[in-house]
């Protein structure tokens, strides 16, 4: 499937700031099943941008703004080509055991952390998905014990925008059975983590040409979780489902706090509001002239240069200008 994924980000403050320092996700991964054809980053007010690869293997981008402003504007374009795992999860080979030893690598995606808490709640969730297995005596599979938690986790838990926030542990969605995207891939760690599989944190971008699939039109985030014979295999908690070719993928890490879409701090009083929106579109043919990856600038955003003082004075003249 080709993809062009447009995601745009705009930072508002309720007075001027200073040095704004921003870190972004928002480059799409090179992988077997996805290969990014084109990418380019819009950055207002005007800033170099540099980028480095994190401990994962994620595209980093990072800039910083030393002038006085009000607005930030982030736009970033993906061409992409994905193809759909080709994955029967009642089928895989791959034996289940509570105390199975792991490789080194996995060590991370098997510990609790942040959001993915280790509660009483959810230990007893777990009882219940592992009862619904208990028919298969100690020849439980990975792949049908995975099938379990997607199916519960549907069952059991609502999707509900407004009830948790970006900071919210497992505890919140487990209380209230309702969540979004980032809660049901948070719930589905926590689970995987009880049962000893090596699970990590997907964020990126989900094409639906129907608002069947919960989580299009928005960043959305899922689950990868580890079968020695397939590798790693992308569940979403979400939708219960296996993600498919419409799934582009961003970032991986522990949890939604290693992969936020941006993050970044700032000097000043004035208080941040974000909006946020991501449109996908199925292209029919691969754009010309397309540049692998490339950043340009975006001139409306207004700054004020000069030292302190005189920023500072422009400013209160604009405002007392405003008052008359």
């Amino acid at each position: 499937m080709l993809l062009s994924i447009k995601h745009q980000t705009e930072l508002n403050y309720s007075d001027y700031i200073k040095e704004s320092v921003i870190e972004l996700r928002m480059a799409p991964r090179q992988e077997t099943l996805q290969h990014r054809l084109s990418f380019e980053l819009g950055i207002g007010p005007a800033s170099k941008v540099r980028s480095y690869f994190d401990w994962l293997g994620n595209s980093v981008h990072v800039f910083s703004i030393n002038a006085m402003h009000k607005q930030i504007q982030i736009i970033s374009t993906s061409i992409v080509e994905t193809s759909s795992q080709t994955l029967n999860l009642d089928a895989m080979p791959d034996l289940w055991h509570k105390d199975a030893e792991h490789d080194w690598a996995h060590y991370d995606f098997l510990q609790f952390g942040g959001p993915v808490v280790d509660t009483t709640i959810l230990r007893e969730l777990a009882g219940s998905i592992l009862r619904s297995v208990a028919s298969k005596g100690p020849n439980i599979r990975i792949g049908e014990l995975a099938k379990v938690m997607l199916a519960k986790i549907s069952e059991f838990f609502v999707y509900e925008q407004g009830i948790t926030t970006s900071a919210s542990p497992i505890t919140e969605i487990l209380a209230h059975r309702r969540g979004v995207c980032q809660d049901f891939a948070h719930l589905m760690l926590g689970l995987s983590r009880v049962f000893n599989i090596p699970a990590r944190y997907v964020s990126g971008y989900i094409h639906s040409d129907t608002p069947e699939l919960r989580g299009s039109a928005q960043t959305h985030a899922w689950v990868e979780i580890w079968v020695p014979s397939a590798g790693w295999v992308a569940l979403d908690p979400t939708n219960n489902c296996i993600a498919g070719e419409n799934f582009v993928k961003v970032a991986v890490g522990r949890n939604f706090t290693d992969v936020p879409p941006n993050k970044g701090v700032y000097k000043g009083m004035g208080a941040e509001k974000i909006e946020v929106s991501v449109k996908s579109e199925r292209l029919q043919h691969v754009p010309a002239e397309l540049a692998a990856e490339k950043t340009v600038v975006l001139n409306c955003m207004p700054v004020f240069g000069g030292n302190i003082e005189d920023q500072i004075q422009l400013i209160r003249q604009q405002q007392e200008q405003q008052q008359q």
